[in-house]
């Protein structure tokens, strides 16, 4: 009997092994591996959408400025247009019709102006082309190419140095600067917008950055100062809300 049962154990213990082996192992899962073009195409998208975010808060700065603008305009229609019963009504003669003979062509006089059409481009086509160099400096700095953004800024402000754009591409070369983490040119290109445009939009943004750029070089009592100049000049900008963050940031 006690062989029987020996017998049956070995048995039953080399069933359990041959049922160990011949089932398989369970497959593990292997996440695939991103290729190199699905992140090259990745990293495209990203800095896209980042040129465009830049595009619209740079459209919506200058629309904010002209609201600005506008609204800051006296309201002068009543002064203008005088209601037209105030004016006297005077009786005036009928104008007497004088029967003009066409005189025949004669060649212009030095003190007669020319009718050819001028050859030179009129402002509003130099202002477009101003506009269209801007906004391709825009996306070249929204693709990081930050050398030929500052090229193309320092283009369009030399194009038009008091245009209604100068005070931007200065911004945006301190900008470049400020990327490189060249803090003290890009403080020179701030300081200029704040003070040779100081009643431009760029204004606030250059005097915030200015403090940034002085807490980067270690000046935290002039950085402290200047986010509060921010706040004083420019109460109602995104800057002075900014500043306002800033300065509790770095308060001690």
């Amino acid at each position: 009997m006690k062989k029987q049962l020996a017998v049956a154990a070995v048995l039953f213990t080399a069933a359990c092994a041959t049922t160990q082996q011949d089932e398989p192992d369970a497959p593990s899962y292997v996440p695939p591996a991103q290729t190199a073009a699905a992140s090259a195409a990745s990293d495209a998208r990203v800095a896209e959408l980042q040129t465009a975010m830049t595009e619209l808060l740079e459209r919506l700065d200058v629309m904010n400025d002209r609201i600005a603008r506008i609204e800051s305009q006296p309201v002068a229609a009543a002064a203008v247009a005088a209601p037209a019963a105030a004016a006297p009504v005077v009786d005036t003669p009928a104008p007497t019709i004088t029967r003009i003979t066409p005189a025949t062509p004669s060649q212009p006089s030095a003190s007669q102006p020319s009718t050819q059409p001028s050859t030179q481009p009129s402002a509003a086509l130099v202002s477009a082309g101003i506009a269209e160099n801007y906004r391709s400096a825009i996306v070249l700095y929204g693709k990081n190419r930050i050398a030929d953004a500052r090229r193309a800024f320092q283009a369009v402000f030399d194009a038009d140095p008091s245009g209604d754009l100068a005070d931007n591409a200065l911004f945006w070369i301190g900008e470049s600067y400020y990327a490189a983490n060249d803090y003290a040119s890009a403080m020179r290109y701030y300081q200029r917008v704040t003070t040779e445009f100081a009643d431009q939009n760029k204004a606030p943004d250059a005097m915030y950055k200015m403090a940034l750029s002085l807490e980067k070089t270690g000046d935290l009592a002039l950085a402290r100062r200047t986010l509060q100049d921010v706040i004083a000049r420019y109460p109602y900008s995104s800057s002075s809300a900014s500043a306002k963050r800033e300065l509790e940031r770095i308060k001690f």
